[in-house]
C-alpha cells in the first residue's frame, strides 16, 4: 500500500514539476527557495495523507499551493506586512521555452517580440495571461490564485488582451494563443 502511494506521488510530481518550477520562477522565487517550498508541498502531501486528482484541478491546487507557500514566507520575513502589499510582488514571464523555433535567429526575435509585448501590461495581467495561455487554467482558478472574482479575472484578461491589441494589432492576439506551443511544459 506504502509502495503504491509513493509511486502516485512521484508520478504527480514528475507531472507537474516543471509547471510549478516555471509559476514560481514566474513569481519571482529563487531556484533554492522555490524547490524547497515544491518539496515542501509534495512533503506535506503525503505526511497528510492529502490525495489530489492528476488532472486540471490537482495541478490548480499544486499551484495554489505554491503560491500560498510564497506569500506565508514573505509575510513572515516582513513581519506582518498587509496583504494588499504583499500582492504587489513583480511578475514575470521568462522567455526559455522556445527551442522548438529551429533557426536561432527567428527564436531570438520571437522572444523579444513576445518579451516586450508582455512588459506593457501590468504584473497582475502578465500573471494572469501566464495563468490562462501558459498553463491553461480556468477563470475561477486563476480568480482564486489572484484573490479576484471570477468576473475580475476575466475583466483582467480581457484588458491584458485589449491592451495588446491596441499597441500590437492582432499579431499579439496570434502569440497569446501560440503561448502553450510555444513554452512546452
Amino acid at each position: 500500500m506504502l509502495k503504491t502511494k509513493q509511486n502516485d506521488y512521484k508520478i504527480l510530481y514528475e507531472k507537474y514539476i516543471n509547471q510549478m518550477y516555471s509559476y514560481g520562477k514566474s513569481l519571482g522565487i529563487a531556484d533554492d527557495v522555490l524547490y524547497d517550498f515544491i518539496h515542501d508541498i509534495f512533503l506535506h502531501l503525503f505526511e497528510y495523507k492529502n490525495e489530489i486528482a492528476q488532472g486540471e484541478q490537482g495541478k490548480f491546487y499544486l499551484l495554489r499551493s505554491l503560491k500560498n507557500r510564497f506569500i506565508s514566507q514573505i509575510r513572515k520575513e516582513v513581519d506582518q506586512v498587509a496583504l494588499t502589499d504583499i500582492e504587489e510582488y513583480d511578475f514575470e514571464i521568462s522567455i526559455t521555452g522556445l527551442d522548438r523555433i529551429e533557426e536561432e535567429e527567428e527564436r531570438k526575435e520571437t522572444g523579444r517580440q513576445i518579451e516586450q509585448m508582455l512588459a506593457c501590461l501590468t504584473s497582475r495581467q502578465r500573471e494572469a495571461i501566464y495563468l490562462r495561455y501558459m498553463q491553461g487554467l480556468e477563470y475561477n482558478e486563476i480568480a482564486e490564485l489572484c484573490d479576484l472574482t471570477p468576473k475580475g479575472a476575466r475583466k483582467l484578461i480581457y484588458r491584458a488582451i485589449d491592451r495588446l491589441r491596441e499597441q500590437y494589432g492582432s499579431v499579439s492576439l496570434l502569440y497569446l494563443f501560440l503561448l502553450k506551443d510555444i513554452f512546452p511544459f
